[in-house]
């Protein structure tokens, strides 16, 4: 499923036609289908916020919202969530560049994940 697909498919199982939701949003019906429908690139990240909010997204759902925003782009891009906090903490970047110079696998790199789950609470 890309960026806009998912929009309208959160926006169909909360039962709010395009125009509704165009409207709570504070944008034209026109620029919305534009965005369902692949035509338009993803939108800022207010208007992202904007979105989760009104199509009321669980937290992983937001973040999904992000990662299929980031993607849709082109060159596809790391969700500005992502980027934000990678570039805010220099040791994640350090930690990334080492990753990947170790070739760390996704095997590896879910024990990493793991460690973190069960030791880390949000």
């Amino acid at each position: 499923m890309d960026f806009g697909e998912y929009i309208k498919a959160k926006r169909t199982k909360k039962n709010i036609n395009l125009t509704k939701a165009a409207q709570m949003l504070g944008i034209s019906s026109g620029y919305l289908s534009g965005i369902e429908r692949g035509k338009r690139s993803a939108p800022s990240n207010d208007l992202l916020e904007k979105i989760a909010d009104v199509l009321e997204l669980s937290k992983k759902e937001k973040y999904q919202l992000y990662d299929l925003a980031a993607e849709s782009k082109q060159p596809p891009a790391l969700a500005d969530d992502l980027n934000y906090y990678i570039n805010q903490n220099l040791v994640i970047r350090d930690m990334l560049r080492y990753s990947m110079e170790s070739q760390l696998t996704a095997e590896d790199w879910e024990k990493v994940f793991t460690f973190v789950k069960n030791n880390y609470f949000y």
